[in-house]
């Protein structure tokens, strides 16, 4: 009677097991999500490297002076402040950069932005999103932001609280 070599086939199963938890952990590596606080003053940078994809984001902002929380919300508000923060966050500019490239960003993706909390990037097909929240409670929202190599996609805002897309504009490359 033949014995199998038991040693090689630990070895192969060693082997399967060593190949899978590779590619586990490069699936996991390129939809892992990085959370980022974005500062109420000066320059936040957010970056994610994904295989054939690096992605930089640099985002600038300036703090408002708006009064305290006591002093309640005013009955006309004439500035993109949610009044969730005092003083306001005011977003001055995204720049964002693909594999060491800037990427044209217009100033609707980011003109009416305040008092960002938090944002991320996730790989998406063959680009990212850039995800910034904003806000706290019935002021909340969401903004995601698709981009590819050349240029940005589409941006949508979300309603923090209900979760529905509130406004979507979508961006088109001009090829002369």
């Amino acid at each position: 009677m033949h014995r199998p070599n038991l040693s090689l086939s630990y070895y192969a199963l060693f082997v399967v097991f060593a190949i899978l938890i590779i590619c586990v952990s490069e699936s996991y590596a390129e939809t892992a999500i990085k959370q980022t606080t974005v500062k109420s003053a000066g320059e936040t940078i957010v970056a994610a490297q994904f295989p054939g994809l690096a992605v930089q984001i640099k985002i600038g902002a300036h703090e408002v002076t708006i009064g305290k929380p006591s002093d309640g919300r005013p009955e006309a508000i004439r500035s993109n402040c949610t009044y969730s923060r005092y003083p306001c966050s005011i977003v001055d500019y995204l720049d964002i950069s693909v594999n060491g490239k800037p990427v044209f960003v217009p100033r609707s993706v980011f003109s009416d932005l305040a008092d960002l909390n938090t944002a991320e990037i996730r790989r998406d097909g063959n680009g990212a999103e850039l995800t910034l929240n904003g806000g706290d409670a019935s002021e909340s929202y969401t903004i995601e932001i698709l981009l590819n190599k050349a240029f940005i996609k589409s941006r949508t805002l979300i309603d923090g609280e209900s979760g529905k897309t509130l406004q979507k504009t979508n961006y088109f490359q001009v090829i002369d």
